[in-house]
């Protein structure tokens, strides 16, 4: 035990020592905030106004708007094609619009001195239905179209819809649909966030495996530890070093994002929340009517899943995963000379951890169908697949499957660790000779 713990020690401080270590963990929180932060600043404050000028010579589209898009203005002119066209090479308007009088068909032309967006020619041809229609209601059945809308939309207002689940027992458990659809989407994140982590830190210990092999250091360590204890010191070497990575990305993550939002207060609701905190503390009657209907469903989705249950077994699956798929990943590093050796070795594994990903609209629509159920019992699948359906409940999935599962796992797990130790053992001090599938199974039959 103690070589294993001085394997352990030695693989965390030269990693964490590296500045390859130290790049990734400074840049991590910024490279994440920045996915998070960039497309809300780009829709905020990355749109340019697209001003487009409208020669209507049919009379019929006199009322274009762009609806929500505060990013298009229509601007109605006057004159002959020729001479709006001149204009357009002036650049006094980005884009304009024209439609001729024709008795025949109805529509117009665009003409532009820059390629204008498919977005924007959306707008335009969405903006001339809802004039036309606007027309059509108004002359055909003296109807306007926002009369229209706010009769509909208060009469649609009173339709709801909910979800009754009726257990083994026959007992009813009234659940929003939205709360439902909440649960799913965080088992969902859950499982995506275990599939990153697994498939992140496995290939780094196959390249560590691979890199002492390659520069010789190995046969110097194997002379004073076994190779499986080697193995297992580094695989655990190395989920020490991916733990502290996570922690720092959480903690500098929230830092920044925190920062951002305290300097621009409208990117993520900063001051809509401060007065929602103020209305709050004024008394529970405006409590009740400041909060969202949107937020009440977040919360009571998240105060119905068991977290406690959640924690714990994301943690189990997440160690038992890594474990499992670390093992082989070691193994093949052993196995081969070079990384391009590697990859027949590596697609196998990796197959089915994208298959659960593939999946995982299907797993979190329909928790509990047979496929979610059989991907949560094969042991290659169900870190990603059993993290997904947690949060649904217990409508979703069993104790004993849970239970099963876990068993699998753990039984997956003890047997992968025997056979990428039989590998291990004898592939780390094989050196020029290319590895197949049948040297490997020759390999694990060895009685060494």
């Amino acid at each position: 035990m103690s070589k294993i713990l001085q394997i352990v020690r030695r693989e965390y401080l030269q990693a964490v020592k590296k500045k390859s270590f130290i790049v990734m963990t400074i840049l991590g929180p910024i490279l994440l905030a920045a996915l998070m932060i960039a497309p809300t600043l780009l829709m905020e404050y990355g749109n340019e106004t697209v001003n487009i000028a409208v020669c209507d010579q049919s009379g019929i589209f006199r009322h274009l708007n762009a609806d929500n898009d505060k990013d298009i203005n229509f601007n109605y002119v006057e004159g002959n094609l020729e001479e709006l066209k001149q204009g357009l090479s002036a650049q006094q308007y980005d884009a304009l619009l024209y439609i001729p009088d024709d008795p025949i068909s109805i529509g117009g032309m665009v003409y532009a001195n820059s390629t204008l967006n498919t977005g924007v020619m959306s707008s335009i041809l969405a903006a001339m239905k809802r004039d036309y229609t606007n027309a059509i209601l108004l002359s055909e059945f003296n109807i306007a179209k926002d009369s229209l809308d706010t009769y509909v939309k208060r009469q649609t207002d009173n339709i709801a819809l909910g979800y009754i689940h009726i257990d083994k027992n026959g007992v009813e458990e009234t659940k929003a649909s939205e709360s439902r659809e909440i649960q799913l989407v965080i088992g969902l994140l859950v499982g995506l966030v275990i599939y990153m982590f697994i498939f992140m830190y496995c290939t780094m210990v196959q390249r560590s495996v691979l890199e002492e092999k390659t520069n010789r250091i190995v046969e110097v360590i194997i002379s004073s530890v076994k190779p499986v204890q080697l193995m297992i010191g580094k695989i655990v070497g190395v989920a020490l070093i991916g733990l502290t990575q996570i922690l720092i990305w959480i903690v500098f993550t929230g830092v920044i994002m925190g920062v951002v939002s305290l300097a621009v207060p409208d990117l993520f609701g900063t001051q809509q929340s401060t007065e929602l905190m103020q209305q709050i503390s004024a008394g529970e009657e405006t409590v009740a009517v400041a909060m969202p209907t949107e937020g009440n469903h977040f919360l009571d989705a998240v105060r119905e899943i068991n977290f406690t249950q959640l924690i714990l077994l994301f943690i189990f699956f997440f160690l038992a995963g890594y474990f499992l798929y670390a093992s082989l990943f070691a193994a093949i590093g052993a196995a081969v000379d070079n990384d391009t050796d590697s990859q027949q070795f590596v697609l196998p594994l990796t197959v089915p951890l994208i298959l659960a990903i593939v999946m995982s609209t299907y797993v979190a629509d329909n928790p509990g169908g047979k496929v979610a159920f059989w991907m949560s019992m094969i042991p290659f699948t169900s870190p990603v697949t059993m993290m997904m359906r947690i949060p649904a409940g217990a409508e979703a999935v069993q104790g004993w499957e849970i239970l099963l599962s876990c068993s699998i796992l753990i039984l997956t797990c003890a047997f992968a660790v025997w056979v990428a130790a039989k590998i291990y053992k004898t592939g780390i001090l094989m050196y020029g000779k290319k590895t197949t599938y049948k040297e490997l199974w020759r390999w694990i039959k060895y009685k060494n």
